[in-house]
């Protein structure tokens, strides 16, 4: 997505989740403010990441995030599809 990214990923605690989430923010606002030669904040405070409980829930939350970039009326090339080699 142009303006924000989904994320599936797995973890072990709800920790785990909230560290990796802070490192991954904190990263790539450095690397994109660094492109964009600009500073300061990037990213919102109120990011979405939660946990997600059940096999429906995910296979719901896979879908919104493959069928988004559709939904949003984008074309081939404004966004990045990526698929874990695992599936």
């Amino acid at each position: 997505m142009p303006n924000h990214v989904h994320l599936l990923a797995s973890f072990a605690d709800p920790d785990s989740m909230s560290k990796q989430c802070f490192s991954w923010l904190h990263f790539t606002a450095k690397k994109i403010n660094a492109a964009l030669e600009r500073r300061g904040k990037l990213w919102q405070s109120d990011a979405f990441d939660h946990l997600v409980r059940s096999g429906e829930q995910y296979e719901y939350l896979r879908r919104y995030i493959e069928e988004n970039p559709e939904k949003a009326n984008l074309c081939e090339g404004q966004f990045l599809h990526w698929v874990s080699p695992d599936g």
